[in-house]
């Protein structure tokens, strides 16, 4: 309770008095198959501050394309040109790219040259320091790109800036491991903006009139690292004056960081972050911050943003737990109460907190009952909806008297409902779960047949429009029950929770916990996505009702095709959705998938 009652006044203090803007892509990573980048690490980032409740995810700030006009202030229109030709991306991105996927990876990076752009406006507009997550593409010069950089997002921002009169000094601050010898050499020339890059190897050693290039060698550890930025941060903020900063926070330095070679610690990563913004307050207060991700590499590249980020929100870093998720982290934390025998076999002394069997009308001690993923007897079913919460939260959605039903027999799996009265007239959480091992090839899940949250009291708005299948708005309680769904599989040792949704939406609302086990559907969802995101659910879900959405090849109106999700909570799951394969599976089919929206649907 204590805890939920802190994540609520974290989020009632992010509403009244907002201090870090955020930026996000919600089309997500167009990425060519075998770059080491997670194309996730911004939803989970997002996904963790969101439950959490330090941001409130409908004032995240979206992002649009960076016109190409903005692009030609900083590269050459002969660079430019080169771009439509495959093998020019393929050596920036080290693979091959094929010729299908060049516009969607143009595409892609122009939308995250935005989201810098984006920042760097709500910065110096609101005051507080904003937040992208993505950019740092800090290796791109004028004329050529490299190191995954195919446009400076960071020289392209400024430069933007300096064309609309902005005349302050500019400090980039450049903590990704690797050198920013792009933005060195676009500001070679320009002493109001000033590059401090501290690095492994330098890159580039054209002079420039004010950088300060530090390259430290390999295996670095956070003593070298932390005493180098202390002694050499400091002066150059007092001397330039800034008016803007640009932090560049990557997450490479990071001990296991999978194509990294130092060796920073995790505290050494926040004692980083939490120094830089320290330093610029104390001595700059009045200059506006904006901060990109820059270079991270490998499955735990998020959390060390998230962590920073919680931080810059709060002033304390929380530890982040499941990808994207920390309702998940929290309901598995109960995996020792989910194996009470209280809750499996019967009636058991009570603690004095929450119900015990023996409130339970109409379940005997004595009766062999069927048992939900046979496991959890009917009152075990009720005394996990009470403990987790589930049942106070409906009653404070005005749901006084819930009451729960377990039914089943006749061969077909236990299905459980919770009314919201006692006359069992207001159906508001109804879900089937089984055992599932041939849904996902060698894996014991727990497979969600059925899934129903819905208020039966409340009516469909232009607020809240109907969306497919509904005959009720929703609960708001889909993360709680699938933290509780993820606790249950975890307390009997599962591998994952899988469900198969029925509908786009539903597939929407559930990426930032699961993935789609299918590469190649994973691909379809990521382009339809990318098509439909700046539009509501209910807009993309009309949209692909109505024939609007449309393969650019065939002209063939899409439909949403349901293929199996999955939230990974074994080792090997969890490898199998972040391993190299199954990103180069996605990113090779992702080439197949091109979709448009047209305005309406054809005759």
């Amino acid at each position: 309770m204590w805890g939920a009652a802190k994540r609520q006044l974290r989020l009632w203090r992010y509403r009244l008095q907002p201090g870090v803007s955020f930026v996000h892509d919600r089309s997500g990573a167009a990425l060519p198959s075998g770059v080491p980048l997670d194309p996730r690490r911004a939803r989970k980032i997002l996904g963790f501050l969101v439950e959490e409740g330090l941001v409130v995810s409908g004032r995240v700030s979206p992002v649009l394309p960076v016109s190409i006009a903005n692009v030609r202030r900083v590269h050459t229109d002969r660079y430019l040109d080169s771009l439509t030709d495959p093998e020019v991306l393929g050596g920036i991105f080290g693979v091959p790219i094929e010729s299908g996927e060049v516009d969607t990876i143009l595409d892609a990076n122009r939308r995250m040259v935005g989201g810098t752009i984006q920042a760097t406006r709500l910065a110096l507009r609101t005051g507080r320091t904003a937040v992208y997550l993505g950019g740092g593409f800090h290796h791109a010069a004028p004329d050529r790109g490299m190191g995954f950089c195919v446009f400076n997002d960071i020289g392209i921002a400024i430069r933007r800036l300096r064309a609309r009169g902005f005349e302050a000094p500019v400090l980039v601050v450049d903590l990704d491991l690797h050198d920013g010898n792009g933005t060195r050499v676009i500001f070679a020339d320009d002493p109001s903006v000033f590059t401090f890059s501290i690095h492994n190897a330098a890159w580039d050693d054209a002079p420039a009139q004010a950088s300060m290039s530090i390259a430290l060698g390999s295996d670095v550890e956070d003593q070298a690292y932390l005493t180098t930025l202390r002694t050499e941060l400091p002066p150059v903020v007092e001397r330039h004056a800034p008016g803007l900063v640009i932090y560049l926070a990557g997450s490479d330095p990071a001990f296991d960081d999978q194509i990294g070679d130092w060796r920073i610690t995790a505290d050494g990563m926040i004692t980083r972050d939490r120094f830089v913004i320290d330093t610029l307050r104390r001595v700059v207060p009045q200059a506006a911050t904006a901060v990109v991700l820059g270079g991270g590499y490998g499955p735990n590249a998020w959390r060390y943003s998230a962590r920073f980020f919680s931080w810059l929100i709060t002033g304390e870093a929380l530890e982040p737990g499941e990808p994207g998720d920390s309702i998940f982290l929290r309901m598995r934390r109960l995996g020792p109460m989910l194996r009470d025998p209280e809750l499996t076999k019967g009636v058991a002394d009570d603690d004095g907190w929450g119900l015990t069997a023996s409130d339970l009308p109409g379940f005997s001690a004595g009766e062999i009952e069927t048992r939900v993923l046979d496991h959890y007897p009917p009152h075990g079913i009720e005394l996990v909806l009470d403990r987790t919460g589930i049942l106070a939260a409906l009653r404070d959605r005005g749901f006084s008297n819930p009451t729960v039903e377990v039914a089943g027999g006749s061969g077909v799996p236990p299905t459980v409902r919770v009314f919201g009265d006692t006359d069992h007239t207001q159906l508001v959480v109804e879900f089937r779960i089984v055992r599932n091992k041939t849904i996902i090839s060698g894996e014991d899940v727990l497979f969600v047949e059925w899934l129903l949250l819905q208020n039966p009291t409340a009516g469909f708005d232009d607020r809240r429009p109907r969306l497919p299948g509904q005959e009720h708005p929703g609960l708001g309680l889909l993360g709680l029950v699938s933290g509780l769904l993820v606790a249950m599989a975890d307390a009997l040792k599962l591998s994952g929770v899988a469900f198969i949704p029925a509908n786009y939406y539903i597939a929407v609302l559930s990426r930032h916990h699961l993935g789609l086990v299918d590469p190649a559907a994973q691909a379809r969802f990521d382009a339809l996505y990318q098509v439909l995101a700046r539009l509501s659910l209910s807009q993309a879900s009309r949209a692909l009702e109505d024939g609007r959405v449309r393969d650019t090849q065939t002209n063939v109106p899409a439909r949403w095709e349901p293929s199996p999700m999955v939230i990974p909570l074994g080792e090997a799951m969890r490898r199998r959705l972040d391993s190299p394969e199954y990103r180069a599976a996605v990113g090779a089919a992702r080439s197949r998938y091109h979709f448009t929206l047209v305005d309406a649907p054809s005759a």
